[in-house]
């Protein structure tokens, strides 16, 4: 169940990131300036956020020149633009930005000198360098965006596959816990079996030898045998300790594996959660990557 809502999730996700992306578009246009319209080129940068379009776009047309970009009414001015892709010789730059839904609008005029913009039929060679040089702005802009969305994705991607690591470490050390507990448990069981052994024997022969004691009279012979039923009490305590630590083995054991069979399912559970998150994950990471190589192929 788990398994196939993960994919409904997928599959959800990939429609509504196929048919929401927009592609950047760069076509012919006009500007107004000063009542006029003139003709000039228009770009649009989907989701980017119209802040940084503007400040990216005065830093592309600043960049090679001392002049700044003026802003008045509305547009972007910048007298004497060196852009050598388009005009060898510095020329006036126009510009203006509309923040439109989920895109933003670039409108672009570039006069060569007064009163001579670039545009089709008069300069077909600068228009095309000039529409080039709007796209790669633009492409950059969405590449630029897409590509940190793409290394949040990834990080979140890795967060989850450290904590489905982590999952399984705890589940591994449960179960080598567990393991250990086992053998421990057979060994001292084992233990414990000789040690009652020796324990019975032990009795019987402390209750023979001390009717014997009984039966002897004072002397040498009776404090040998005295000496010898106190080496005997002797190993019978030392065999009660080592069944008595037995047992606390076998206790401890017994709870390492009870604990650690309680434990392991809730870890496999988590681990099977966490590797559908993996996938879900991973198909977000996917998604982006394909988003960046069709923003790239613009």
């Amino acid at each position: 169940m788990k398994a196939i809502s993960t994919y409904i999730v997928v599959c959800l996700f990939s429609a509504s990131f196929l048919f929401g992306q927009k592609p950047v578009l760069i076509y012919n246009g006009t500007l107004e300036l000063t009542g006029s319209t003139y003709p000039g080129i228009i770009a649009t940068i989907p989701e980017v956020a119209y802040e940084v379009v503007q400040k990216n776009w005065i830093k592309a047309i600043e960049s090679g020149t001392r002049s700044k970009a003026v802003y008045d009414n509305g547009k972007w001015t910048l007298f004497g633009a060196n852009i050598s892709s388009i005009s060898p010789t510095p020329m006036n730059v126009y510009s203006k930005l509309e923040n439109q839904d989920s895109l933003v609008r670039l409108l672009v005029a570039m006069e060569l000198k007064k009163d001579d913009f670039i545009q089709t039929g008069t300069h077909e060679p600068e228009l095309a360098s000039a529409r080039e040089f709007v796209k790669q702005f633009a492409k950059k802009q969405y590449l630029e965006l897409v590509a940190g969305q793409l290394k949040a994705e990834e990080k979140k991607l890795k967060e989850v596959e450290r904590e489905s690591s982590s999952y399984k470490k705890q589940q591994a050390k449960l179960e080598r816990a567990m393991r250990s507990a086992e053998k421990t448990l057979k060994s001292e069981q084992e233990k414990l079996v000789t040690y009652n052994t020796e324990l019975n024997n032990m009795s019987v022969e402390l209750a023979s030898q001390t009717m014997q004691l009984n039966e002897l009279a004072e002397g040498p012979a009776k404090e040998e045998r005295e000496k010898y039923l106190k080496s005997l009490e002797k190993r019978k305590r030392k065999i009660t300790k080592g069944i008595s630590s037995s047992q606390k083995k076998i206790d401890k054991a017994n709870n390492t594996i009870r604990d650690s069979s309680a434990r392991i399912p809730g870890k496999e559970t988590k681990q099977d959660d966490a590797q559908n998150k993996i996938a879900a994950q991973q198909a977000v990471v996917n998604q982006f990557k394909d988003k960046l190589k069709k923003i790239e192929q613009y």
